[in-house]
């Protein structure tokens, strides 16, 4: 059963045998994390998978290695959760959708990331990509995901 994320809190896992948990990154972390530490930790018999959304490409030659792995490690470290499976899914970014305080926040990580952006290409191709907006979303990023619920029943 799909649970909207808004009301994660009041979802119960006592009937579920995989808890599938779709969050977005969100200023170095994800968004969510600390409730599903909970339910992870209140009921540890229940198998997870945690599915994070950002802005950054999906892993490929050009990008092997992404900012999200640290962020994931960061929300579910691997020694205390070394069954998790996790997967990354590109997303997309619309500045103009942003509260106030959060546009004020990624005005200042605009600025930050400048100077990184005039020597690394990668992040120069992000920080643009951001600048203007982008949906990143395709339906194939999902596969992965489907097909590890499909391999554990």
């Amino acid at each position: 059963r799909a649970i909207p994320f808004a009301e994660r809190a009041g979802a119960s896992v006592v009937s579920a045998g995989t808890v599938v948990f779709l969050g977005w990154f969100h200023a170095g972390g994800l968004k969510g994390a600390r409730w599903l530490r909970e339910v992870m930790d209140e009921r540890p018999e229940r198998r997870y998978v945690v599915v994070g959304v950002g802005a950054y490409p999906m892993p490929s030659e050009e990008w092997p290695k992404s900012e999200t792995d640290a962020a994931f490690e960061h929300a579910f470290p691997s020694e205390r959760y070394p069954d998790l499976t996790r997967f990354y899914c590109q997303g997309g970014f619309d500045f103009d959708r942003l509260c106030a305080l959060e546009k004020l926040a990624m005005r200042a990580f605009f600025r930050m990331q400048a100077k990184a952006a005039r020597t690394d290409p990668r992040v120069a191709f992000a920080l643009d990509a951001m600048r203007e907006g982008f949906d990143g979303t395709r339906r194939e990023y999902l596969q992965p995901v489907l097909d590890h619920l499909r391999s554990i029943g």
